[in-house]
Parts: C-alpha cells; structure tokens; sequence
C-alpha cells in the first residue's frame, strides 16, 4: 500500500461519508478553504516563532484543518475560518514556554501521543505525557507527508487493510515511528 495523495484523501473520505448526516460527518471531511496568509503572522506572533515551515503553512492555510480530525487525532474544532484554534491549542499548554524554545508547536492531539511540528526543518513528531521532551518520536519528514500517512492509515482502518498499511510503514520508518503507526490502526 503507497500513501494516498491529498485528493485521494479527500475522495475517500467523500465515497466512505456519502449519505450520512451533515452532523456526522462534520469534523470528518478534508476540503480546502481559503485561510489569509495574514494568519501566518497572527501566528507567528502570538505564539513567539521567528519562523514557520513553509510546506506547513501552505498546507495550513488550504484546507479546513480548524474542524478536522483523522481517526482518534483532532487538529482544530469549531474554527474553519482562523488559525486561532492553533494559537489557543498551544497557549493553553502549561509547558508551551519549554516547546517553544525548542521551535515546536502542537498541531494535534490524539490518545496517547501528541503531534508536534518543528517549527524549522518542519519534521512532524510524537510524544506522550510519559515521555521527556528528549524522547520524543519522528513520525513523518514533514506536514504534507504527516497527512498522506494519516490519511492512508484512516483509509486502510475503513478498508480493513490495516496489515498492509503497516507493512508499507515498516519499509518506510524506524522502529519508534512505527509504534506511533500501528497504534493508530491497532495492529499490534
């Protein structure tokens, strides 16, 4: 199994939710909006960060991550129009001084990990509340990559495929990463 592309995302995700409920499906459909770049420097501003990844602020800014989530991770909620869910998301974390001067920002919560962005070279990471910020898990080289792999992962949940997902997975990332990835389809 290759990872999906964005569109393939999308179309699966339009083909698995057809004809269900608008109220049950709000928070499951990837589509694009159109968010300002003036976002970015809201940003950038409010949370401290002389520099954004640009692959993450160009994706960031297209689609409606403020009222999204893949599988059990949330990025935003109730915010399709703003990058506030993303400022609020890390000012209301006690420990956002200790990730910012390591350039990180949280971008998505799951259960048991957390999804961190370098700020800088833009690698995705995960850690735990039982990890140290020192131990923290590479899970993808970048956001675009983060999200094919997101979307493949919820792709092969939907297919029962999740075997195979993670055999793709296993050719492509260390053994850290791939505890991340078979959690999140439950292969263990």
């Amino acid at each position: 199994m290759q990872l999906l592309t964005i569109d393939e995302i999308i179309s699966s995700i339009m083909e698995e939710t057809e004809g269900l409920d608008a109220e049950i499906t709000d928070g499951i459909i990837l589509s694009k909006k159109e968010i300002p770049q003036s976002e970015i420097e809201k940003l950038k501003s409010e949370l401290g960060i002389e520099y954004l990844d640009s692959a993450f602020s160009e994706y960031i800014l297209s689609y409606n991550w403020g009222n999204f989530g893949f599988l059990s991770y949330q990025f935003g909620y109730d915010d399709e129009t703003s990058l506030s869910w993303l400022i609020n998301r890390n000012l209301d974390y006690d420990e956002y001084p200790a990730l910012r001067k390591k350039n990180l920002i949280i971008i998505a919560n799951g259960d048991p990990y957390t999804i961190l962005l370098d700020c800088k070279s833009g690698e995705i990471y995960a850690f735990t509340s039982d990890m140290t910020y020192e131990e923290i898990v590479t899970v993808a080289s970048d956001f675009e990559e983060f999200v094919r792999a997101m979307g493949t992962a919820q792709y092969a949940v939907w297919k029962n495929a999740e075997k195979e997902f993670i055999e793709s997975m296993e050719r492509e990332y260390s053994e850290s990463s791939l505890k991340f990835w078979k959690e999140l389809v439950s292969v263990y």
